[in-house]
């Protein structure tokens, strides 16, 4: 058993959230709503997850840098931290290219 690969996600989603913090991006702006999409959209990754499980499509390879830990048959917990942060950090870089672009147009308009 290794956390190799959840403690690389884990250290990711904090550099995630130490940019989110610093400029005010999603969590730290508004985090009732940020929870919310961010969960909605990981439950429907899950979804297709479990459905790609369901006819085949998904198997859990064998890996010395994961748990072994399993939610469901075939659903590593890493497989759930991966989709929680996946949707968070595509959250806060669409609000961070959001702000860049919406300030280049207000600096072009000066």
């Amino acid at each position: 058993m290794s956390l190799a690969y959840l403690g690389a996600i884990a250290v990711a989603a904090l550099g995630t959230g130490a940019l989110d913090a610093r400029y005010r991006l999603a969590l730290f702006r508004d985090a009732p709503r940020t929870l919310l999409a961010v969960v909605l959209t990981a439950l429907v990754m899950v979804g297709f997850d479990l459905a790609a499980i369901a006819t085949g499509n998904f198997r859990l390879g064998a890996s010395p840098w994961m748990t072994g830990i399993e939610v469901l048959p075939h659903l590593p917990i890493e497989e759930l931290a991966f989709l929680l942060f996946l949707a968070y950090v595509a959250l806060v870089a669409f609000t961070g290219a959001e702000r860049v672009l919406v300030s280049r147009r207000t600096r072009e308009a000066s």
